[in-house]
């Protein structure tokens, strides 16, 4: 498989998936583009500056979702696409 398939397996497998959150949601999230509050600005520091991220980020997206499980979805959508973004601009 190459390197291109395997990305394009990880976001398939991403989306399709059943999860915490709905596929609208993990869409967004891996595009960059909008979501409701307050994921709006933990998903921005994941695909930006994820270096940036506090505990206080997390718990507060996790008092929104009320699951981890939401709060790790938003989080790899987020990171993937962000990946796979700077992997297609070179």
């Amino acid at each position: 498989m190459t390197h291109a398939e395997e990305v394009a397996r990880l976001r398939t497998n991403l989306l399709q998936s059943a999860g915490a959150t709905v596929r609208m949601l993990r869409e967004a999230a891996l595009r960059g583009a909008d979501v409701p509050d307050p994921c709006t600005k933990y998903v921005e520091k994941v695909r930006q500056a994820s270096y940036r991220i506090t505990d206080q980020d997390v718990e507060d997206v996790l008092a929104a979702s009320g699951s981890e499980d939401a709060v790790f979805e938003m989080t790899l959508a987020a990171a993937v696409g962000a990946g796979t973004d700077r992997l297609e601009a070179g």
